[in-house]
């Protein structure tokens, strides 16, 4: 397989799972256990949820210095 790195910038907010799958989604989550996470906007308009992890490890928070040279 060939190697790819990708880079885009996205708005997110933490959010546990289950307040996730039930405020966008609208699931219902009874009796179902969550992890912690984060709700992800993309620039598309495309909403997802990532687990804290993945996600703290994919993605750090930008300044407005370096959001104003992009």
């Amino acid at each position: 397989m060939k190697s790819y790195i990708g880079c885009k910038i996205i708005q997110a907010e933490a959010m546990d799972e289950c307040s996730f799958l039930r405020e966008i989604k609208g699931q219902n989550v009874e009796n179902r256990e969550t992890m912690p996470g984060y709700k992800v906007l993309y620039p598309d308009g495309y909403v997802s949820w990532s687990p804290q992890r993945a996600f703290e490890t994919a993605y750090r928070e930008i300044t407005q210095g370096e959001k104003q040279l992009i």
